[in-house]
């Protein structure tokens, strides 16, 4: 994927996520887990406190605000590009958030069919992120990090400040509020999963003359490579073959990375496949 794509992946993944909470979320009072959720939480104390009369939502910039010292520290320790990619990710929420009109009245009245748009929507949105190779911002950041560093999962970090955020919710606002808002993360990681192709393993096995090419997929694709030498049956010509499992988000990478080295390789890719055992799944 090109840079160009990249972007317009991101600023259009965030400019959707960002849709699905002002149209459908906000008017329903339904509250965001994660950064965005903590933002909702703040931009509610802000308004309440003093007493603030503003024609537009400041949870965009409270979320970017709270993501700065994030940057700081991702900046040094993760990819420079995976940083840029899930800055603009950012800063696209937080505009779009502030200029997206809030509908005065639900659009949707039942609440549930809301959540369910929202979610649905979202969730396609964060997946174009994440294909771009970019993020959300936030705790995908951390995510991302613990999960290069292997500092084990990023689900109990989830679990602890959205746990938080929905029993502030219950406790400030009404238990209704909470389970709905519980309902939508869980929609939202359900539509995540389904789209985001990281989570969809594919077989790719190759033929070539090349024998350094299993060799790059290992170090530059980051797969391991099952590898057995081969013959053609007409020719009796001497052939490399092996078979990798990788996520269908990397099968574009592979086949460039195969096709740049030897473009008469044959490569055949079988999606959608079960693997059980030590696939190593990557947020992005």
């Amino acid at each position: 994927m090109n840079n160009i794509k990249r972007y317009t992946y991101v600023i259009v993944g965030s400019f959707l996520f960002a849709l699905s909470v002002n149209v459908f979320l906000i008017p329903a009072s339904i509250y965001n887990g994660g950064m965005t959720g903590i933002a909702q939480l703040l931009r509610d104390a802000f308004v309440s406190t003093f007493n603030l009369k503003l024609n537009f939502d400041i949870a965009g910039m409270l979320s970017m605000a709270l993501n700065i010292p994030i940057f700081i520290f991702a900046w040094s320790r993760l990819s420079k590009k995976f940083v840029q990619l899930s800055l603009l990710s950012i800063i696209t929420q937080t505009i779009a958030l502030t200029l997206i009109p809030i509908p005065e009245k639900p659009i949707v009245a039942d609440v549930f069919i809301a959540i369910v748009l929202a979610g649905v929507l979202g969730s396609f949105g964060s997946s174009l992120t994440f294909r771009a190779k970019g993020s959300s911002g936030g705790l995908d950041v951390i995510g991302f990090y613990r999960s290069q560093n292997n500092k084990g999962s990023i689900g109990s970090i989830y679990l602890v400040i959205n746990s938080v955020i929905y029993i502030i919710c219950m406790v400030v606002y009404d238990l209704q509020t909470a389970l709905y808002s519980l309902v939508y993360s869980y929609i939202f990681s359900f539509g995540l999963d389904k789209f985001h192709e990281h989570n969809l393993e594919a077989s790719v096995m190759v033929f070539t003359k090349n024998k350094e090419i299993k060799s790059l997929v290992i170090s530059e694709i980051v797969r391991g490579v099952t590898h057995w030498e081969g013959f053609g049956a007409y020719t009796g010509t001497s052939l490399d073959v092996f078979v990798t499992i990788v996520a269908q988000s990397e099968i574009a990478d592979i086949k460039r990375l195969i096709k740049k080295h030897d473009p008469k390789a044959f490569i055949i890719v079988t999606k959608n496949l079960k693997v059980d055992g030590g696939f190593e799944k990557r947020l992005i």
